[in-house]
């Protein structure tokens, strides 16, 4: 028998197996992940009460609550940058739109919509004319593709969160004419606090970050024939832009041009109105 000792127990683990020979790619992973975190535990010299700690803070990031029924793992892998961090590795982007991150506020099976339809209800807010076409990477139209989309209202609340709005507010799923057109009437959404009522909040506060996400819409979109794309759309000059507390702003910026008249249908706020195409890689290309 050989004893563990501090310089034989990080191979012994990696070694306790197969090593590889039923699943390559899990042994891969496990490999670099047990390396990682054992030099993790070596370089701050981890006491037993810290680990108990981080034991006790992933059982309770792992449990479900009202607001967020799945738990906040993806909430953490957000706000640890570990997710954007996934899509920049593989968002070989090219002419085709950047992914970005779907959020643990996604809801399957939004109203569905047709186009020109306003998608949500909000008094307050300023309504935003959003138009743009779902092209391929040689720049064609592509017809009927699902767009759906989702966002938080001109307070940051999304409807989920807010038992003053209908079910579905500010979500709905739309098809792209013959043309690959879409248009919507929505609000300017504005940007909002992540739940920071959990262990993930508790911990931004400890470390003197900020929960604040930049404003956005979420977007999910899919065509025969591509691949499909989950990406957020920012609005330019919103705080935070350079601070989103899930590192996810990259060049998906959206331009507003503000309409000072009134208009019955904004409430007599002002309008905005504002275009953006999202363009779909072919499914040939990820082969």
């Amino acid at each position: 028998m050989k004893p563990i000792t501090l310089d034989t127990i990080t191979q012994a683990v990696i070694n306790h197996g197969d090593g590889g020979k039923t699943h390559p790619r899990l042994y891969e992973i496990y490999t670099s992940l047990v390396k990682h975190l054992h030099a993790f535990v070596r370089e701050v010299n981890l006491t037993e009460p810290e680990l108990q700690q981080g034991r006790d803070f992933l059982n309770r990031v792992s449990r479900h609550t009202q607001f967020i029924p799945d738990g906040e793992m993806q909430v953490l892998t957000d706000l640890l940058g570990i997710s954007e961090l996934v899509l920049l590795l593989q968002d070989t982007i090219g002419k085709a739109t950047e992914s970005n991150l779907e959020g643990p506020l996604y809801i399957p099976n939004a109203p569905e919509r047709q186009i020109g339809d306003r998608i949500g209800v909000d008094v307050e807010g300023e309504a935003l004319f959003l138009s743009g076409r779902v092209l391929d990477v040689n720049g064609q139209a592509i017809a009927n593709a699902l767009i759906e989309v989702w966002q938080p209202n001109s307070q940051g609340l999304y409807d989920i969160f807010d038992p003053s709005q209908p079910a579905g507010n500010f979500r709905g799923q739309f098809h792209t004419d013959r043309d690959g057109n879409y248009r919507f009437e929505t609000v300017v959404p504005s940007g909002y606090d992540v739940p920071a009522d959990g262990p993930c909040g508790e911990v931004l506060r400890l470390l003197g970050r900020h929960t604040w996400r930049a404003a956005h819409i979420h977007f999910k979109l899919s065509a025969t024939g591509y691949l499909p794309l989950t990406t957020q759309v920012f609005i330019e000059g919103a705080p935070q832009l350079d601070a989103d507390t899930t590192f996810a702003v990259r060049t998906n910026i959206l331009k507003l041009q503000k309409h000072e008249s009134a208009d019955a249908k904004a409430q007599h706020q002002p309008s905005h109105t504002a275009e953006f195409d999202f363009v779909l890689k072919p499914i040939e290309a990820a082969k």
